[in-house]
């Protein structure tokens, strides 16, 4: 029998007592988890038995709080437990010049000595001297092992004397096994689990602090949100001080968007744009990519939540900040960059209340998307029959036969069979046959039609079929892709009249198209979301986006500053106003709207005293034989539901070049009237 503080022994011998020491040693080993190939590496140095055996120097580099100072402990343990002896240096407490170093270090001068020296970074202004001077002063059997922030000066691995003798070994996140192990050892419920890794990921000390602040509060079961004493606590000791304060904006800069480039930051901060970006280059915390710098996750989110609830107001100023170069880059990249570009500018809505809900932004190269191919027609025929059945399957070929082009697919890296497929047909006139084979076509011409009618030589975009494995789309770095594909469509698409997105879920989905400025249609088309780009054009429209990034899905609609347009401008306006009347974005986006028609006030103030205004203008043109004449005209076209020119003619009783005569006279009349109101000036 023994105790917990002794050992096993053997019968009739005086029992072992464990010392405080030991007791230690077992406690870390129990909860440790993870780096078991890191520990292999160094067993196999400590016993000269591995492939890598004869390395001198095992430099662990990696972010704060990576887990380097625990998997220090632990590597002392396994050499003690070996029999040798340890030296122990912590770099930020020793006086930081040679002497003060080789004091603290004297007695790993002794034969056979493992020395660990950790916190390197803050003596990194040292490794000049510790490479040439200390380290060959050392006995030929001493190992050390290093563990700093920054990784070491890259002349080394390239220098003859030491490229065999030292093993540089970043260290990463843990697994997600090890991550829910390590949990586990800290007794953490099974279903406080997956919100603390949502939030850690697979970052030791991050998993670690959040176990602890978690477990004191045991009724968050199922959640646990990060809040800002944990939040300061992390950053203190991921990201450390901060050189200035142009180095912390550049930081929040790059943890805000996608991917950081040089010229991104040569456009806020001048020629300094270089240094700054040199500078974060070198962050252990920080990666780099092919399109640029991104920080690892969870810094990203940290310096984010802190940020907006530290300063609210700043947050949105660097939101402002950075937001021109991102569109001007996604309104004119071309080739295969385009989708990365347009991501790349959504990214900036990734801490939005509305668009984070639908979109992951988390996509890693599981999927791609590709152009359809006549060999794809078998596996998107097959998704389509798994949705919509025959008559699906059926409607998606006399598409693929009809314009093949509108079709795009996903594929996995190594396989060719498509796993998802968007169709974006793009419609240039109502087409007799395709409205009879296609109902929902012919429903979108009528709504068309009767809403605002496409300028000559504009189209109309319906997103008729999206199809993700043969169901409907959920959120997902798949869905991402298609996301992505139908926002490059309308913000790229030349001469575009109107968008349509058919969507198989459309209640799940409403928010999302809402806060786009997609309207959802009724009746047949209730599964459709609209926008017209005649009446809210993309730069207005991503100005609204922006605007309700910053202050709500409610905040209200984009309006450019009060001028009154020029006269052919004014008459444009004029037209278009009439032609959209029943539909009230259009109302809402109409150049008039800023004028004096409109006057002060809320939008919706605005909007009926517009309307008031054109109401007055055309019911002035009563009295005459001819101003009734060119009153019904007016009447009949725009404010009673009539669906086309020739229809509206044939209502009135006249030839349709007569009445095509009395429209554009009409018309003539109400913008004079209008002009004078808006400017007080005749002619």
């Amino acid at each position: 029998m023994h105790c917990g503080d002794c050992v096993n022994s053997t019968i009739g011998a005086e029992p072992v007592r464990e010392t405080l020491a030991d007791r230690l040693r077992r406690v870390r080993a129990a909860t440790f988890a993870g780096r078991d190939e890191e520990i292999a590496l160094f067993r196999s140095a400590l016993h000269r038995d591995g492939p890598v055996c004869g390395f001198a120097v095992l430099y662990i580099w990696g972010a704060g709080g990576v887990g380097k100072s625990a998997l220090l402990r632990r590597l002392g343990d396994e050499a003690e437990a070996a029999g040798r002896v340890v030296v122990r240096v912590d770099a930020h407490s020793i006086e930081r010049s040679p002497a003060g170093f080789a004091e603290a270090t004297g007695e790993a001068r002794k034969p056979g000595r493992i020395l660990l020296i950790d916190t390197f970074e803050a003596g990194q202004g040292l490794e000049g001297w510790f490479w040439d001077d200390f380290l060959p002063g050392l006995p030929a059997d001493t190992l050390v092992v290093v563990a700093s922030r920054h990784q070491p000066d890259p002349t080394r691995s390239r220098d003859p004397e030491w490229s065999t003798a030292v093993h540089v070994l970043r260290l990463g996140e843990l697994s997600r096994a090890d991550a829910a192990e390590l949990l586990r050892r800290r007794g953490v419920p099974a279903s406080l689990g997956e919100s603390l890794y949502a939030f850690a990921g697979g970052h030791p000390l991050a998993l670690v602090l959040a176990a602890e602040v978690a477990g004191r509060n045991a009724a968050d079961v199922g959640h646990w949100p990060p809040h800002e004493p944990a939040i300061k606590m992390l950053l203190d000791r991921l990201v450390g001080d901060l050189p200035s304060a142009g180095h912390r904006r550049a930081l929040e800069i790059c943890a805000h968007v996608m991917v950081t480039r040089e010229d991104l930051l040569r456009s806020i901060f001048g020629e300094r744009g270089a240094e700054l970006f040199a500078w974060l280059r070198e962050q252990p915390f920080i990666e780099a990519g092919r399109h640029g710098l991104r920080p690892h996750e969870l810094v990203r989110d940290l310096l984010i939540a802190d940020l907006r609830w530290r300063d609210p107001e700043e947050w949105r100023e660097l939101q402002k900040q950075v937001r021109p170069y991102f569109v001007e880059r996604a309104l004119t990249a071309t080739g295969p960059d385009m989708l990365t570009h347009v991501a790349a500018l959504k990214y900036l809505h990734r801490y939005g209340d509305t668009l984070a809900r639908f979109i992951t932004w988390r996509g890693r190269g599981e999927v791609y998307e590709d152009a359809y191919r006549p060999e794809d027609r078998d596996a998107v025929l097959r998704m389509a029959g798994e949705l919509d059945g025959p008559e699906g399957a059926t409607l998606v070929d006399f598409w693929l036969r009809r314009q093949p082009e509108a079709f795009r697919v996903c594929r996995r890296p190594g396989f060719e069979e498509p796993v998802a497929y968007v169709c974006w047909l793009r419609l240039y006139h109502p087409d007799t046959l395709e409205n009879a084979t296609d109902p929902v076509i012919g429903d979108v011409w009528a709504h068309v039609l009767e809403t605002a009618p496409p300028r000559p030589g504009t189209k109309v975009a319906v997103q008729r079929f999206i199809n993700v494995r043969g169901g409907e789309p959920e959120v997902e770095p798949l869905s991402d892709l298609l996301f992505m594909r139908g926002a490059a469509l309308c913000m790229r698409e030349p001469d575009l009249a109107w968008t349509y997105l058919l969507m198989p879920n459309p209640d799940f989905w409403e928010a999302a198209f809402d806060y786009l400025g997609h309207v959802r249609l009724t009746g047949d088309l209730a599964a459709a979301f609209a926008h017209d780009w005649q009446a809210i054009p993309v730069r207005p429209w991503l100005d609204t986006l922006q605007e309700r990034l910053l202050h709500g899905p409610n905040a209200p609609s984009y309006r450019p500053a009060a001028t009154v347009p020029s006269r052919p401008d004014f008459e444009r306006a004029v037209r278009d106003l009439l032609r959209t009347w029943r539909h009230r974005p259009s109302v809402e986006a109409n150049p008039l709207i800023n004028t004096a028609l409109g006057g002060e006030g809320p939008l919706a103030d605005r909007v009926e005293a517009l309307r008031g205004a054109v109401e007055e203008a055309v019911d002035a043109m009563q009295g005459t034989a001819r101003g009734d004449k060119l009153h019904r005209t007016l009447a009949v076209t725009f404010f009673h539901g009539t669906l086309t020119q020739e229809a509206a003619a044939e209502r009135i009783g006249v030839a349709f070049g007569t009445y095509r005569h009395r429209l554009a006279a009409a018309i003539d009349e109400v913008a004079e009237e209008l002009w004078q109101r808006a400017t007080g000036v005749s002619g």
